[in-house]
């Protein structure tokens, strides 16, 4: 038997919510003798719990009182790390900043495997999410065959996922995208999205997703261009028909719809009409000012619920990189939110990359912001998150350095911020006191380089998923090594002139235009531009000796 037992009474679900952490993070043969206590409770709409540990002798006991599941899984998430610490009895009480936390799979591009699926619902409970919405760009059952009843091989696996998020506290959601063909007028197309949500809600779904984004402008079918005074009116229409036949299933089903127009100031005339013909209920997703967006603030979160009567539900593209942002490494931290984000919203969605467990770090700091946004630290999120994935501190060191030269996207983070930093020192050092001074500074970063990548490129790395999916990007630091080489092998044959100028042998400024085209060809994007700045900048520094 385990050291660490459930109290009896517990309700059913409160138990497999339980018995399922403990498995997972191998606590069942804790040194420490527990009972654990689950207790509802009337907090506010958000999660929230309040726990007490306390000793009893040789017997501890672990008392949780909650108002939801997902408040009981991150209380577990707290009990995991008060085992690895001092034993003390202790205190301690949590409500999230947000009502809805999570991730949709909402990227063009490979959707994910069912096995990365599993596993990110595990991460996602462990980073004290409740929501995971399924809506693959690019898998043929989201947009394309949505007229179609799913097959029992699809339903199954949606079955397995639903398990695995009901024994983590996280809710399922499946989205449909019929936009691309639908005819919004033809009760036969409302009935075929309802054929599909019945099926997924014999399974255990209760959220449903309906998507009318990245479609066409303006109405298609004659049938609807003459009901319909603007598209608006025939997305109002259609989601409002659906919601009230899901209303009649279960009254406690909800519908969240994905606009055509999801990104601007929320006064768009589009999205005025369409939030304001929403019945009450439907939720409406948003992604800021741009759609991938710098910052999401309190005011514009507020002028949108005036504007549209709706609380925006952020669909956040980060840390998508897909379309245009194919050749950028989206790894860095969430940064750019408000801290009281989560009072004017009802809920955030963050979109991973095709590359599943590089999307991983991200969605940990979003995981921090997301309960805690008053208290979220944006590098110190970052930095847990990566202590969290990497226990080998060898590894975690080497990798990390590659990841911060891909620091710089749609956020507003410093690009590179390490690598620009120790350029700018470098010049700094031969421009006011030495050029020994200078190339020092280069050629500890080139040893640096080399290390890492013979620590990432070595049989023994303890991440080999992060390695492939990468590989771009570590490629490119590897080509940013041997620039940085050639770099330094030209300033050690330079002198310096009158004028401030440095002289260099015939033919030096045309080998550093070369490493210029040889960086800026390559089009992965990594170290920001600092790097292709510091090139041009040196090759016009330099004046070739006769």
């Amino acid at each position: 038997m385990s050291p660490i037992k459930i109290a009896e009474g517990s309700s059913t679900n409160a138990n497999s919510i339980i018995q399922y952490f403990l498995s997972i993070h191998n606590l069942l043969n804790s040194p420490v003798e527990m009972t654990v206590f689950s207790e509802s409770a009337s907090f506010s709409s958000k999660d929230r719990y309040e726990v007490k540990i306390s000793r009893d002798g040789l017997q501890w006991n672990f008392v949780c009182k909650n108002n939801s599941s997902a408040a009981l899984r991150a209380s577990l998430n707290m009990l995991g790390k008060w085992l690895k610490g001092p034993l003390l009895e202790c205190e301690f009480h949590h409500e999230a900043s947000f009502k809805i936390r999570g991730v949709i799979e909402g990227f063009y591009g490979k959707p994910w495997t069912h096995e990365q699926r599993l596993k990110g619902i595990d991460f996602y409970a462990d980073c004290n999410m409740n929501h995971f919405m399924l809506a693959p760009k690019d898998d043929p059952w989201q947009r394309f065959d949505w007229r179609v009843p799913f097959g029992d091989e699809f339903l199954l696996k949606v079955s397995e996922i639903q398990e695995r998020a009901s024994f983590n506290a996280i809710q399922l959601s499946v989205s449909l995208s019929p936009g691309l063909t639908v005819e919004y007028s033809n009760p036969k197309d409302v009935q075929a999205v309802m054929t599909r949500y019945e099926q997924l809600y014999s399974i255990g779904i209760r959220h449903f997703g309906l998507l009318v984004d990245d479609i066409p402008w303006e109405l298609q079918h004659p049938a609807d261009i003459e009901k319909y005074p603007t598209i608006a009116d025939a997305h109002a229409s259609y989601a409002n028909a659906i919601n009230a036949q899901l209303k009649q299933i279960d009254s406690d089903i909800r519908l969240t719809v994905c606009p055509l127009v999801y990104r601007g100031r929320g006064s768009e005339p589009y999205i005025v009409t369409l939030g304001n013909s929403l019945n009450g209920d439907i939720d409406l997703m948003w992604t800021g000012r741009q759609i991938c967006s710098e910052y999401l603030d309190t005011f514009d979160a507020i002028k949108f619920k005036e504007f549209t009567s709706k609380e925006p539900f952020y669909w956040d593209n980060y840390p998508v990189n897909d379309v245009e942002m194919i050749h950028e490494l989206h790894v860095g931290p969430i940064t750019g939110r408000d801290k009281d984000l989560g009072d004017h919203c009802a809920g955030l969605l963050a979109n991973p990359m095709d590359r599943f467990e590089l999307s991983l770090i991200a969605i940990g700091t979003f995981g921090d912001y997301l309960w805690d946004s008053r208290n979220y630290d944006s590098n110190n999120s970052w930095l847990s998150v990566m202590k969290r994935l990497v226990d080998n501190p060898r590894d975690r060191e080497a990798i990390s350095r590659v990841f911060r030269c891909s620091f710089g996207s749609c956020l507003a983070q410093a690009q590179a911020p390490e690598f620009s930093e120790m350029l700018d020192k470098a010049k700094y050092a031969w421009r006011t006191s030495s050029m020994q001074e200078g190339v020092s500074i280069l050629s500890e970063a080139v040893l640096e380089m080399r290390s890492d990548l013979d620590v990432i490129q070595s049989a023994s790395f303890s991440m080999p998923k992060w390695r492939e999916e990468a590989l771009p990007w570590i490629q490119k630091y590897s080509d940013g090594e041997r620039a940085l080489s050639g770099i330094i092998e030209i300033l050690k044959t330079t002198q310096p002139r009158s004028d401030g100028r440095l002289s260099a042998p015939a033919g030096s400024r045309d080998r550093l235009w070369g490493i210029w085209n040889s960086l800026s060809e390559n089009q992965t994007k990594l170290f920001g531009g600092s790097f292709i700045l510091f090139v041009g900048e040196l090759a016009a520094e330099i004046a070739d000796r006769e």
